[in-house]
Formats: C-alpha cells, structure tokens, sequence
C-alpha cells in the first residue's frame, strides 16, 4: 500500500473517531460535539420566579469600546432583575468610552465606572480589568457576578433565566457561546468554524461532567457565584493567561461544577468584516493555546492538513486525473467517504448561523487560513515581541 493509500485511510480513522465517538462516551446517548444540541434555551424552566432579593454585578472589562458599549447596556438595563448593578472597568481607554459610559450613568445610576490603573509588569490587560472590577464588587454583597465583554447584547430577562438555571442546576458557573455576527464573506468563511474548533477542543460534554478534567468558558458570557471570588480573587491565578475564560473554568472547576452550550440569546455587536481582523483575534491567543510550545504546533498544523486538507487534495488529484490508468477506488474511497463526513458534521454549525451549506464543502479553505493563523501567532510572539491586540502586545 502506497504512503498516500496510508494517510488516506489514518484521515478516515480520524474523522470516523470525530463523528461518532469524540467528546462522548461509547454507546452512550450524549449528544456528539458537533450536533449543536446543548442549548441553553432548552434548559430553561417555564414560570419559574427570581427572588427579588437575588443581587447580580454584571462586570465589564472596556478598552476602547466607543462603538459598542451603548447597546451592551441598554440590553443590561432591560433585564428583569431587581437588585442589579453594573461595573465598568475602562482600561486605558484612548477613544470615547469614558464619555459614553458616563452619558448613559444618567439613565441608570446603578453603573460604576471604574478608570483601570495601569497594566502592572507580569498582568494581561483583559485579566488585569477583571481582577479590579473582582476587588470592587467584593467590597459589596453580591450573590452573583457575571462577566461579559463590552459588545455583548443580552436577549430580555436573560440574567434572571440564567440565575434560575444556575441554582435549579447547582452549578458553579454558567458559560454560553455569544453568537457572533456572520454577515460578511470573510465572517461567514472563519466564524463557524471557529466555533466548530472551540466545540472539538472542548467538547461541551466533557466539560460539563463532574468527573471530566475537561473546563472551558466563552469569555462573552460567564455567569458564576460571587462567594468563588471572597477568599482569594480567582483572577490573581491566571493573571499572565491571555485566554482568560478557559483558564478561569479550570480555577472554578477545581471547586464546583459548570455548564457551557450555546445560545440565541446571548450575541455579539463586533463585526468582523475584514480578514485582519479575524487574523489578530485568532492568533493572539493561538499559541498560547498551544502552551507555547513548539512540538505542539508542529503536531497541531499537521492535524489541521492531514484532517481537513488531505481528502479534498486527493479527491481533486484523482477527478483531475480520470483515465483509467491514474483513478484508483481505493485511495478516492475513503477520501472521499472523509470528506462526506466533514461536511456532514460541520453542517449543524453553518445551520446554527444560518449560512448556506456551500460552506461546508470549503472548510479545507478555512483550515488553510487557521493553519496560517496559528503559525502567525507563534511567529509573532517568537520574533516579533508578541501579537498585537487593541495596543498591546501579547
């Protein structure tokens, strides 16, 4: 059997694994990774009631969010619940966030604006807002904090159905995945499966099971017990993470369960319409996803050819080549049967966005850019002092 023969029938190997068995456990009747089925709107309770005494701080983390932050808190405004309060963090705002927050403190007195110190030596910046807007809020009595970025928009009466899950559940901590804007080429070509990739990477089942080592948030969204944070600011342990959501799990995991799935509910207001931007969000965090580690990107760039772009490559080779002599069925089969089942699997995504199926059958295209991506953010932080994010670098 040729080398190629070889890696074909491994990449089949690969994507049988995917489909049916990764993120589950066998011949069990958990919902596979790539279903999209663990939603949060299906967890909800009908005519379930808040206590009004329920206190919740909804902690936001702002750098330069002139453009967003108006409509992130009206939706907060909007929310049913009596005893809410909202704690801005500027951190070093250059633009007019300032301004805009203090206009809209006169519609809702219950925001606290809190202008950031400076980023202390050994501190990301995002990591650094939050573990101040922490050490403000614990000087009340809250029951809650929930943590969102400054584009987030809040569907109605969202932190009173997610406090309700969270004590019906007895969880921890409650994470969702902020639906991202997909309107443009360029979002409709690496959103979905940036999403697609965090699922694979952090199987929602693994991480919701207790017993999983498995922990992974979407910073967009946490919502989590205030007493987690009165001993010791959890934000001190991870204070040098760039990927502050999936290492802030891991603190709170270590102490009680959480929940994560998607949701129609929670969206972002960012859009991401041009390629370098998807490019600067994706690689300021992908080699630290990698642990910084060399092998690992070795290992990763070669996962993300030998699963996504094997199958198409033979596929087109064998059609480019039909005379009798060069097509051979047992090398096309099980490229073939791959790529049947990447497009199978990541279809529920693009249905999730709402995007045409097209898509699907280019993903091998999207895995390019994300190889690129990632082999950047690892460029970057090599040779080049960090990958820049927002003015900084990482």
């Amino acid at each position: 059997m040729s080398y190629i023969a070889f890696i074909s029938y491994l990449t089949l190997i690969i994507w049988i694994y995917l489909t049916f068995f990764h993120g589950r456990n066998f011949l069990s009747n958990e919902k596979y990774f790539w279903s999209n089925q663990i939603i949060f709107e299906k967890k909800i309770f009908q005519n379930s009631f808040l206590n009004r005494e329920t206190k919740i701080c909804v902690i936001i983390p702002a750098r330069n969010e002139e453009k967003t932050i108006i409509k992130t808190l009206n939706a907060i405004k909007k929310q049913d619940v009596k005893n809410l309060e909202i704690i801005v963090v500027n951190d070093n705002s250059t633009d007019n966030t300032v301004e805009k927050v203090l206009s809209f403190k006169k519609k809702f007195k219950k925001l606290f604006l809190l202008n950031g110190e400076k980023l202390p030596d050994g501190w990301v910046g995002k990591t650094w807002a939050l573990k101040q807007g922490v050490d403000l809020a614990n000087k009340k009595q809250f029951d809650y904090y929930n943590f969102i970025d400054s584009d987030i928009i809040l569907d109605k009466n969202l932190l009173r159905d997610a406090c309700l899950f969270v004590k019906s559940e007895k969880l921890s901590m409650l994470t969702l995945m902020a639906k991202l804007n997909c309107e443009s080429f360029w979002e409709k070509l690496l959103i979905p499966p940036f999403i697609f990739f965090f699922q694979k990477l952090y199987p929602f089942n693994s991480v919701i099971k207790k017993s999983s080592g498995v922990a992974a948030a979407a910073g967009g969204f946490i919502f989590c017990k205030a007493s987690l944070f009165k001993k010791k600011n959890l934000y001190e342990n991870i204070k040098d993470k760039i990927i502050d959501d999936c290492n802030i799990a891991k603190e709170i995991k270590q102490i009680g369960s959480i929940w994560i799935g998607l949701t129609n509910r929670v969206y972002s207001n960012r859009k991401y319409n041009e390629l370098s931007k998807i490019w600067k969000m994706v690689s300021r965090t992908a080699f630290e996803q990698l642990n910084y580690s060399i092998l690992l990107l070795i290992l990763s760039l070669l996962g993300l050819i030998l699963t996504y772009l094997i199958p198409s490559s033979v596929i087109f080779y064998c059609i480019k080549s039909l005379d009798v002599k060069n097509f051979k069925l047992y090398i096309l089969l099980p490229n073939f049967l791959s790529f049947i089942m990447m497009v199978f699997i990541y279809s529920p995504t693009l249905k999730f966005y709402k995007i045409k199926k097209i898509f699907s059958i280019i993903l091998p295209i999207s895995a390019i850019f994300y190889c690129l991506m990632t082999l950047s953010s690892a460029l970057n932080y090599s040779f080049f002092q960090g990958n820049i994010w927002k003015g900084r670098k990482y």
